[in-house]
């Protein structure tokens, strides 16, 4: 079955326990490299590492932004304050303010000192529940990422299958039209060789006359390229139909047809050829723009 993944993609996930629900929403465009964007909560950030991880055991490439959300309904506020260490702070500051004559600190700037306010949130279990609910948001918000992905492959995959085979169909043209070219300069040629003996003593021989043709076959032959251009096409089918989406095997590839339409047409020296590889080129440049989002 035929694979291709777009790098733009979308994919929200959620999960709930109790009275906390955690948001999970993936986006993501194209990038030649993996490059993680996380915005999420102070309390999980000891999960990025397990959050890259997860995300690149399913995205190979691509700016990925994640965002995640952690929504609390009816519970009071997890941040506590230690009234025993507040106590502390007071007890020592009073005395130490009278001694120096000044005022002593309001309550409200004792809040920043260290061990005054706890975050329930930072617990083992807190963080253990959070890291369930993280899995179960990821995993959702995934597969919905990867459906909306395989969505887009699929369009584009058509859109390159389209261009091939207008590629195809010129290539084949230009191999039927390339004998025409040697029959359309042998007249020329004779037709020039006529013109000049009419009026002159100048002898030509027969021999120099299949060496001339020779030397022009020889520098417009492109049977060469156009078997080269046949063998991408079937490598080309193959990398569309590997399970895993080959982007980047099909750019490089794309760069190799270009290679040798643009040979052919450097080569020969005629015209109907010639409106052939422009539009050979046109459909691979679509194709090029095209594999830019594929992963």
């Amino acid at each position: 079955m035929a694979l291709l993944l777009s790098m733009t993609g979308i994919g929200i996930g959620s999960a709930e326990s109790g009275e906390e629900r955690l948001m999970v929403e993936i986006r993501s465009v194209n990038n030649r490299y993996f490059k993680l964007s996380l915005r999420s909560p102070d309390c999980f950030a000891v999960f990025e590492p397990e959050i890259e991880k997860t995300l690149r055991e399913r995205i190979s490439r691509g700016t990925v932004n994640v965002s995640i959300r952690l929504e609390s309904r009816g519970l009071p506020s997890a941040i506590r304050i230690q009234q025993d260490v507040l106590k502390g702070y007071w007890s020592q500051l009073q005395p130490l303010a009278k001694e120096l004559k000044t005022k002593p600190p309001r309550l409200s700037e004792l809040l920043t000192l260290p061990g005054v306010l706890s975050d329930e949130s930072q617990s083992s279990t807190a963080a253990e529940e959070h890291l369930a609910l993280l899995k179960q948001a990821m995993s959702s918000a995934l597969d919905e990422f990867e459906a909306f992905r395989c969505r887009e492959g699929a369009a584009m995959q058509a859109d390159l299958c389209k261009q091939q085979s207008l590629i195809i169909e010129k290539s084949q043209l230009v191999r039927e039209t390339a004998p025409q070219v040697l029959q359309e300069y042998r007249e020329k040629l004779l037709e020039r060789i006529n013109q000049v003996l009419a009026n002159s003593a100048t002898q030509v021989t027969p021999a120099e006359v299949v060496r001339e043709m020779s030397l022009f076959a020889d520098k417009c032959d492109i049977n060469e390229e156009l078997a080269r251009l046949a063998s991408h096409f079937e490598q080309f089918e193959k990398y569309l139909s590997d399970q895993i989406s080959q982007g980047r095997k099909i750019e490089f590839l794309l760069q190799e047809m270009f290679r040798e339409i643009n040979t052919v047409g450097s080569k020969a020296n005629h015209a109907a050829i010639a409106h052939c590889v422009v539009e050979m080129k046109a459909a691979l440049e679509r194709m090029r723009e095209v594999i830019q989002n594929v992963e």
